[in-house]
């Protein structure tokens, strides 16, 4: 079954015109988008069960906020974290600075799947988040 609804969660975001603006057209026609607070997961997860729902984060710390509000999520996929100057490199596209690996291991210690692939079309790439 395909995605038919991305809520993308981020407490700056839904502030940001131009931000809403370009992530409303970037997403695929098909799919309704909501754009929301953090405050407002869960509530909208709920008013949306009968979606098949796509739930987009920045990255792995907001990925531990989104499974402390969802304890229900049980993968997350990280498509891509962007390289800073004291980050690491654990996959093509996915280089963490040592809070995001903090948070990386906080998930799988919750017992959260966590992967990378960057587009459903490409491999799943394996990392050792352990060091």
């Amino acid at each position: 079954m395909s995605v038919n609804y991305i809520i993308i969660v981020d407490d700056k975001v839904p502030n940001d015109p131009i931000s809403v603006m370009a992530l409303s057209i970037a997403k695929p026609t098909d799919c309704e988008l909501s754009i929301i607070p953090f405050s407002q997961l869960k509530s909208l997860v709920e008013e949306k069960k009968n979606k098949n729902i796509m739930i987009l984060v920045k990255g792995p710390e907001e990925a531990l906020k989104l499974v402390e509000q969802l304890p229900e999520v049980t993968e997350i996929n990280f498509g891509g974290v962007a390289k800073k100057s004291d980050s690491k490199q654990y996959g093509k596209a996915v280089f963490l600075n040592s809070q995001e690996l903090k948070a990386t291991q906080d998930l799988i210690a919750l017992g959260k799947k966590v992967y990378i692939q960057m587009v459903p079309t490409s491999q799943v790439e394996s990392a050792d988040f352990s060091k």
